[in-house]
């Protein structure tokens, strides 16, 4: 069972890592996720507060998920602090927002019930590591850790990359029909 909280533990760090990084690395990053903040309802005037509040929430899942003494309060941090990002996104869904999803800095794409649903599994993926790392069991060895990561990895780059690969696989508009007489 502790390869599950090792998986989960990775994933979680790495998600929660790529927003913080993403919503740090520029000035226009962040004023983007500030920006966003006031269209899912906060007054303006704690959208600044608030954004650094949740960056430092993100911020402080991934050491607490680093530091093998403190992973289930990681854990629950993290369950909580998606709880909380989901019930925001389902409100704006509710009054027919649909700001554009800054979780992971830049983007662009407005929120949906893809989101929710996202949220609603890295949720599970955090309550499911907790449980495991309280049923315990022996340390994960080589296998148990590439394993791990093996899964981390890859399910960790589709949550960050989900908005991207929505649009590659979205259908394409209609082309306009070029004007008769024309090749």
């Amino acid at each position: 069972m502790r390869a599950v909280e090792l998986t989960a533990r990775l994933l979680l760090a790495l998600v929660f890592l790529t927003a913080v990084i993403g919503k740090l690395r520029t000035r226009a990053g962040f004023a983007g996720f500030v920006t966003s903040v006031v269209q899912f309802g906060v007054p303006r005037r704690w959208a600044g507060p608030v954004a650094r509040l949740a960056v430092a929430a993100e911020a402080a899942v991934v050491l607490l998920l680093a530091l093998p003494g403190t992973v289930p309060a990681g854990l629950l941090l993290a369950a909580g602090l998606l709880g909380v990002l989901t019930a925001a996104i389902a409100r704006a869904l509710r009054r027919g927002a649909r700001p554009a999803c800054r979780c992971f800095g830049a983007g662009d794409a407005p929120i949906g019930a893809r989101h929710v649903a996202r949220n609603l599994a890295l949720v599970a993926a955090a309550l499911l590591g907790l449980l495991a790392g309280t049923v315990g069991g022996p340390a994960p060895g080589p296998g148990g850790l590439l394993l791990a990561a093996g899964l981390a990895l890859p399910l960790a780059a589709l949550v960050v990359r989900l908005d991207d690969l929505v649009a590659l696989f979205a259908p394409s508009p209609p082309r306009a029909a070029r004007p008769a007489g024309r090749s």
